[in-house]
């Protein structure tokens, strides 16, 4: 276990007061602390006092201050401050976040195929716009990952990489968890997101299955061919997800999808489903697996036209896909037969229409919309965040016309598309 050479109560440059321990690994020790200026805990990262004269471990606490600054995201810890302390001893200031690593999940058994998908996603989106910031993660593990009550929150950007970075070290001794490492890694080619992709894969499996996909516990056995990825299994899982994941982990980078494809064919918003556009380099993929739900291609409505139109058509969903949708058909009590592929109609009752979603839902949507945006690049990123801030802070039903407003402006100023801009204009039309 690391010793960072501290104890409860030292004091960390001048504002950082710890209090106690909540993780240590080989390399570095996590303390809970309480920031004496702004009054609020933090999660402090220290180095481990054997590794504080390695210039290169020192240079590793500096890189996932920088990789995670990059990043402005909900499931990503935010970084507070990057200290010195001692003999040159990089100190990490971190959000400090509450859930359970996705490790200890897991040990309890492989976990519901619909939850593998609602933290696989989130990790996926994570690493996508990671991706388009040029920030290789390198390290994603069940336990770099915590999953709270509403958030899934990707960790330790340690060995965080940029794209296209010449590995230094080609023998693996500091490339993270063998099972999860990606073989190319160990050829000395450039940093690529394709090997992200591949441990994000071997986590899905293991959600899935309990286990991982290969028992390899050496560097030599990670550089070893073990055959096609097995596929994983689940109860009541689309084959489709687990031809999706077995393509993650393919041995050939250029096989794998990106992170946002991966995204894409995963994601279902909660009203209509968005179609996936292959690209060249994975359409084999993609075939497969992208077009799991028939796509909404009604224009966006006004509310008084959403109140007023019968009957309401409820399309039911196939196999239970997406997570949250309803795994059976609709009932209907129009006597008219309707065509076999087509959703059957329900009479609207009388009284006010329901809310279909919450305000927490509609919150959660519209940021993950403002996040994808970000990786697909139909919303400049200061823009994302100015919405982002507005969204976060909402506290009365009356602010949301301001929130309508804003994205108006936004959109007037060339800082998102059109397409963008109606999206998120539906997701508070549903609401209001």
């Amino acid at each position: 276990m690391a010793d960072d050479g501290l104890r409860p109560g030292d004091l960390l440059a001048g504002r950082y007061r710890l209090i106690d321990r909540v993780g240590s690994g080989g390399m570095a020790v996590i303390w809970r602390a309480h920031d004496e200026t702004l009054e609020r805990l933090v999660a402090v990262k220290v180095l481990d006092l054997a590794l504080s004269g390695d210039a290169r471990m020192r240079d590793l606490v500096r890189r996932e201050a920088w990789a995670a600054a990059r990043l402005n995201h909900p499931d990503v810890a935010s970084v507070h401050d990057f200290v010195v302390v001692g003999q040159d001893i990089g100190v990490l200031v971190m959000q400090l976040v509450e859930g359970e690593p996705l490790a200890d999940l897991i040990a309890r058994g492989p976990l519901p195929w619909r939850e593998t998908v609602r933290i696989g996603l989130r990790i996926a989106r994570v690493l996508a716009l990671a991706h388009s910031r040029g920030v290789i993660h390198r390290d994603i593990t069940p336990d770099n990952v915590i999953v709270g009550a509403d958030r899934v929150i990707v960790l330790d950007f340690g060995i965080a990489a940029r794209v296209g970075e010449p590995d230094e070290d080609n023998t693996g001794a500091s490339f993270g968890t063998p099972a999860y490492v990606a073989p190319e890694r160990l050829d000395g080619t450039p940093a690529q997101t394709a090997t992200d992709v591949y441990a994000l894969g071997v986590v899905f499996f293991e959600m899935m299955t309990g286990r991982v996909p290969f028992r390899v516990a050496s560097w030599d056995e990670v550089a070893s061919d073990h055959g096609p990825p097995p596929v994983p299994r689940s109860p009541g899982a689309p084959r489709r997800l687990s031809l999706l994941v077995t393509r993650m982990m393919a041995r050939d980078a250029a096989a794998r999808p990106t992170a946002a494809e991966v995204v894409a064919a995963l994601e279902a918003p909660g009203r209509s489903r968005v179609l996936v556009a292959a690209s060249a380099g994975a359409a084999a993929v993609l075939a497969a697996v992208a077009i799991w739900l028939p796509s909404s291609t009604t224009p966006r409505e006004s509310t008084q036209d959403r109140q007023t139109r019968a009957p309401q058509v409820i399309p039911a969903s196939p196999s239970g896909w997406p997570p949250g949708s309803p795994s059976g058909s609709t009932s209907s009590t129009s006597p008219s037969k309707a065509p076999p592929a087509m959703p059957k109609a329900v009479p609207r009752t009388t009284g006010p229409a329901p809310v279909p979603v919450s305000v927490d839902q509609t919150k959660q949507a519209m940021l993950d919309l403002l996040a994808q945006g970000e990786v697909e690049g139909s919303i400049r990123p200061d823009a994302a965040l100015d919405l982002r801030q507005v969204i976060q802070n909402l506290r009365y039903p009356s602010e949301w016309e301001n929130v309508k407003a804003k994205i108006s402006v936004r959109e007037r100023e060339g800082a998102l598309t059109p397409a963008l801009a109606d999206r998120l204009h539906s997701e508070v039309d549903a609401l209001m």
